[in-house]
């Protein structure tokens, strides 16, 4: 009977440990979906920043990327590749589906 006790205990503590383990690694390294929208949310909103400003020539409109682009940040500086990839992925598609002719004028260079 101190033998099942002994086990039972044993168990629960290596099931307790490897809950724990597994916990920090979802925290640091894997992303959730909730941080990836979150990115696909702020792509959006740079892209429509981007799109509503005017130039007059193509120095103003690299300026204006590079303002868009400022906005990235928090994911360059954190291993977050899928939420840069949801940024950018967004960033464009609204680009294109807003202002086809800015997309292409981004695309020639």
């Amino acid at each position: 009977m101190k033998k099942l006790l002994y086990i039972f205990i044993l168990s629960v503590l290596s099931l307790s440990i490897w809950s724990c383990g597994k916990m920090k690694s979802i925290e640091k390294g894997e992303e959730t979906q909730a941080e990836i929208e979150a990115a696909m949310m702020d792509g959006r909103s740079a892209a429509r920043e981007f799109i509503n400003k005017t130039w007059n020539d193509s120095i103003e409109l690299q300026n204006h990327l590079l303002e868009a682009r400022t906005q990235r940040i928090p994911y360059d500086t954190v291993d977050k590749p899928h939420c840069r990839a949801a940024f950018d992925s967004a960033f464009v598609s609204t680009i294109r589906t807003v202002r086809p002719d800015i997309a292409k004028a981004l695309e020639k260079k």
